[in-house]
């Protein structure tokens, strides 16, 4: 049997913004660009993309055997318009156009894209007796985003599975085990870049010289930019028990990402540019497993019946080779400023490591006493200590002072109502060598799990999914706590530090000052969650009764999306994005919607 297919594909896009910022908005007057400030952009695009398939699937006279092939070629080509304008300094709130008199703001610019991609896939199922399969599969993809001696890559992959329990032996003397299958799998798969125009010289207006314009070139050509490929290992099993009362499956699996695209790649400024737009950095490798097991009316009494599932998951990322130069610049060194973490990558180590100070609380006097006066002075105060805690004393029996960064130019001596940081080498000094590893921003395991009761016409189902032993730096909090600027600040701030012999846990206000809010473990805090994602309750109505009305089926559906989350994070939400070099911050995400549906089902 020979099957032909053909499809055209058109993706048209259009979008318009238009924004407007009052100056009552605006903290810093009408000298700012922001002040009664308009901007108005577009964005056009068309894509058409053709697909052609070709499928063979040949007839055996021994019907053990069973054989398909498919053919595809397909290419995608596309343009894209955009332009933008914007003014500042309008005379009234009232005016909200970009064609009314203004200042010309720096957001006026036009650009165009093309792009054109195309692959070829071919790809071959066999398999005998229903127990033994062998996949193969090649694809070659071209890709205008590379050079011409880089444009195509060829990806291959293979894959088999046998069905262990078909086996005679196998239902002879294990007739209770309904499945139980191995599926190696090995395959190579390949990333390009977001961006066109890459092995272009691209030209930019510049700055005006002796009254005239100038343009510059803007950009290093990469024509020698590869794929980014992925070879990935694959070792699973599914097994089953009891005609599939309960089944489930294992996934093993390790990859390895050579030629790691890299986005803006620091390179000496001598070069004439602080960046590449991309480059091919290093090899990475991923590794991880998964397990789900799930349970088909594992309980059964009379109408009454239950349904479960559960999933477990975990995952890691590591570099294994990169040029020191590029692992440096993924480093962020320490900058002694405020809500600043460091990041650590290293080769052979798996992403996400937060590094910073361990926060202990807020001094509570300025004046070091060992007992206690009120309002006056007593023993917390910010004097140097040993690791027994005792005070150090120096040769005239004077207490020492506890300095940020003392003989630099951020020098600070710490006073009451400052924040308290481990002095970890009771040097009096806190400064880089005080900073330690916080936790990961990696979950040591993820998943779900959910349920499902039934009762005659009668159901409910619910699914749950969970993360446990992930950190997040809840940088919404630290700003709504810092007390550094005239940005609205959380209630918290009223239990703050404010006279001398107040005890809490929040340091005292200081407007561009100070440092209370440095990157430490007070703003990490665990991601661990247990989501109740969805919920149905449903209900069909008897087909007997149905049948009275000229109706064949009536069914009720009542569900809810995201009813509750556990979770100890203070965040709006503790479902944040993980995976990248770096470790996890939450800049007050956004929270997952609640919603609410219920449905009817007629049929006539």
């Amino acid at each position: 049997k020979l099957t032909y297919e053909g499809k055209i594909v058109f993706n048209i896009f259009n979008d318009y913004n238009d924004t407007f910022y009052p100056t009552s908005l605006n903290t810093s007057g009408w000298s700012s660009t922001n002040a009664n400030a308009v901007t108005s952009s577009s964005y056009k695009s068309l894509g058409v993309t053709t697909t052609h398939t070709l499928t063979f699937i040949p007839k055996f006279k021994n019907e053990d055997h069973s054989l398909s092939m498919m053919l595809r070629g397909q290419m995608t080509s596309g343009n894209s318009t955009t332009q933008a304008t914007g003014e500042y300094g309008l005379p009234s709130g009232t005016i909200q156009s970009t064609g009314a008199n203004g200042i010309i703001s720096s957001n006026f610019s036009t650009s165009a894209g093309q792009w054109r991609s195309m692959y070829f896939t071919f790809s071959t199922h066999y398999a005998y007796k229903g127990r033994y399969m062998l996949d193969f599969t090649v694809r070659r993809d071209g890709s205008t985003k590379f050079g011409p001696s880089e444009r195509w890559g060829n990806f291959p992959a293979l894959s088999g599975r046998w069905n262990i329990s078909d086996e005679p032996f196998m239902k002879k003397h294990l007739p209770w085990l309904s499945m139980l299958s191995i599926r190696p799998g090995w395959g190579i798969s390949g990333t390009q870049p977001g961006a066109e125009y890459l092995y272009f010289s691209k030209y930019a207006n510049g700055s005006s010289y002796t009254g005239e314009g100038s343009v510059y070139q803007s950009n290093i050509q990469l024509k020698k930019l590869k794929w980014e490929e992925k070879e990935s290992f694959n070792l699973g099993f599914d097994f089953g028990f009891f005609d599939d009362l309960i089944n489930g499956n294992v996934d093993i699996y390790t990859g390895t990402v050579r030629d790691l695209l890299m986005t803006n790649r620091a390179i000496p400024t001598s070069s004439g540019f602080s960046a590449l737009s991309y480059q091919n950095v290093g090899k990475m490798k991923n590794t991880g497993w998964e397990f789900n097991i799930n349970g088909n009316r594992i309980i059964k009494a009379g109408k009454f019946s239950a349904d479960f599932n559960v999933s477990f998951a975990n995952n890691r990322n590591e570099l294994t080779e990169m040029d020191p130069t590029c692992l440096a610049s993924l480093n962020n060194e320490f900058n002694r400023s405020n809500g600043s973490y460091l990041t650590r990558v290293q080769l052979n180590r798996s992403f996400g490591s937060i590094y910073g100070f361990k926060y202990k609380g807020v001094y509570q006097y300025s004046e070091y006493t060992a007992n206690e006066v009120k309002g006056v002075s007593g023993p917390n105060a910010p004097v140097v200590r040993d690791a027994s805690g005792a005070v150090i004393l120096d040769e005239k029996g004077n207490t020492k002072p506890m300095y940020f960064c003392y003989g630099t130019s951020s020098a600070y001596e710490f006073k009451g109502g400052d924040a308290i940081y481990e002095d970890i080498n009771h040097d009096g000094n806190i400064n880089e060598l005080d900073i330690v590893y916080l936790g990961s921003s990696l979950p040591k395991i993820t998943g779900g799990w959910g349920f499902k009761l039934q009762w005659g016409r009668l159901s409910l189902n619910n699914q749950f999914n969970f993360r446990i032993g992930n950190k997040i730096i809840n940088q919404a909090r630290m700003t709504a706590e810092n007390m550094y600027s005239n940005n609205n600040q959380s209630r918290a701030v009223n239990w703050r530090w404010r006279v001398e012999g107040d005890e809490t846990q929040i340091p005292r206000a200081l407007y561009k000052s100070g440092y209370n809010w440095l990157g430490s473990d007070r703003f990490v805090e665990d991601g661990s969650f247990l989501r109740l994602n969805y919920t149905q309750l449903s209900y069909s109505v008897d087909s007997k009764i149905l049948s009275k009305y000229g109706l064949s089926q009536l069914k009720i559906d009542m569900s809810a999306n995201n009813l509750f989350c556990l979770t100890k994070y203070s965040g709006a939400d503790p479902e944040v994005g993980y995976g990248s070099y770096g470790i996890v911050y939450d800049g007050a995400k956004t929270p997952r919607s609640r919603s609410f549906t219920v449905g009817v089902t007629i049929q006539f």
